[in-house]
């Protein structure tokens, strides 16, 4: 069997056993058959190690519900990969769509993106870090206009917001930074690193504390929201961060909602995006910054 379908078995199968409360053997087969993908049980304990070994997801079997779910406890980044199987499922459907009609672009509409620059050095990058190979690139600064050599040691690509970031060690620091793909040039591949990455992966723990890209402004701390009833459906479909805590309906109809990570400007952007349907409850210091950031923005429109 092609590897493509495989790979698409594979998806329906992951996707299947997250999607649903622990499914019997049987109704996975069942599921898998519905989608033409005929299996026997040994095949499909098969995929169990093949999951296993390829993405680091342990599926196990629960005795007491009969049943199989994923052991988010003993998996390896189980939100990533998930990330990364709607990316790969967008992509088939799109190239399958695309082999039966050259219209299907007319009815779909995306984000524009074409000026976005870089996209084509993820691939080199990827390459570089699974082979522990330092790269090199000149990089602009957008706020200074400047241009830098750098040598780095990359460890982990990183997306927000649509777009692509390597992270990695300069050489000669000991601290990791980060580098929008879009502002990379004359890219390229150099010798094997020789620095130890286990000290930085503990630097890399940082970003579970906020959201986007910049750790550098503080501890976490706990955050309420105050949101509006009609905002809050959106907040539970696309969470601003993991530790998003959602609380009962009050008597107006609005939820108070809690995070536990470090305010930094992204976390404030999203805050001033949705307008008038939040309040900032605590901490004060970040409810007199948000309060100050629109005390200024009003006095433009006066």
């Amino acid at each position: 069997m092609a590897t493509h379908i495989i790979s698409r078995r594979i998806q329906y199968l992951i996707q299947y056993i997250n999607d649903f409360s622990y499914p019997s053997k049987e109704k996975i087969l069942d599921f898998l058959n519905e989608k033409d993908f005929t299996i026997s049980a040994r095949t499909l304990e098969r995929d169990f190690e093949r999951i296993r070994a390829d993405f680091g997801l342990e599926i196990e079997y629960n005795k007491n519900s009969n049943g199989y779910f994923i052991n988010e406890e003993k998996s390896v980044k189980v939100a990533s990969f998930f990330k990364f199987l709607e990316i790969v499922s967008i992509a088939d459907i799109f190239s399958e769509s695309l082999k039966n009609s050259n219209k299907i672009l007319d009815f779909v509409s995306f984000d524009d993106s074409k000026y976005f620059r870089g996209i084509e050095n993820i691939k080199e990058i990827l390459i570089a870090i699974s082979q522990k190979r330092e790269i090199s690139f000149v990089h602009e600064n957008f706020s200074g206009n400047t241009f830098k050599d750098y040598t780095i040691t990359p460890i982990l690509l990183k997306e927000y917001e649509n777009r692509w970031y390597v992270i990695g060690v300069p050489e000669g620091l000991d601290e990791i930074r980060t580098f929008g793909i879009d502002r990379i040039t004359a890219l390229s591949c150099g010798k094997l690193f020789k620095i130890k990455l286990k000290p930085f992966k503990t630097q890399l723990k940082k970003f579970d504390n906020i959201v986007g890209l910049d750790f550098n402004q503080g501890e976490p701390t706990k955050i309420r929201l105050l949101v509006d009833r009609i905002h809050i459906k959106y907040m539970k479909s696309l969470p601003l961060h993991h530790s998003q805590m959602i609380h009962s309906e009050n008597e107006k109809r609005q939820f108070f909602v809690d995070f536990f990570l470090i305010p930094n400007y992204e976390f404030m952007t999203q805050i001033l995006k949705i307008g008038d349907e939040v309040e900032v409850i605590y901490p004060p210091e970040l409810r007199d910054e948000i309060k100050s950031i629109i005390i200024k923005s009003l006095k433009k429109y006066s």
